[in-house]
């Protein structure tokens, strides 16, 4: 298995939505049109650290996640 490091696409307070529709639970490897990585690993723990290392350093106030995908990168 592989672990994919995903980021929320639309952090809290920016997407211009009412405060109560936060679309907190739509996530994304990679925004479009961005200059973003795709952070796989094939150990979970190295891409809990690199979750870490990527939230702390993204002052969007966005919130980071690791999610498993299986070889065809559909996640499970």
């Amino acid at each position: 298995m592989k672990y994919r490091v995903v980021k929320q696409l639309l952090p809290k307070g920016q997407s211009g939505d009412p405060e109560w529709s936060t679309r907190t639970n739509a996530y994304t490897a990679v925004i479009s049109g961005s200059s973003d990585q795709l952070w796989e690993f094939e150990n979970e723990r190295d891409a809990w650290m690199k979750m870490v290392e990527l939230s702390g350093s993204d002052s969007s106030g966005r919130l980071y996640d690791v999610i498993e995908i299986n070889s065809e990168g559909i996640t499970t």
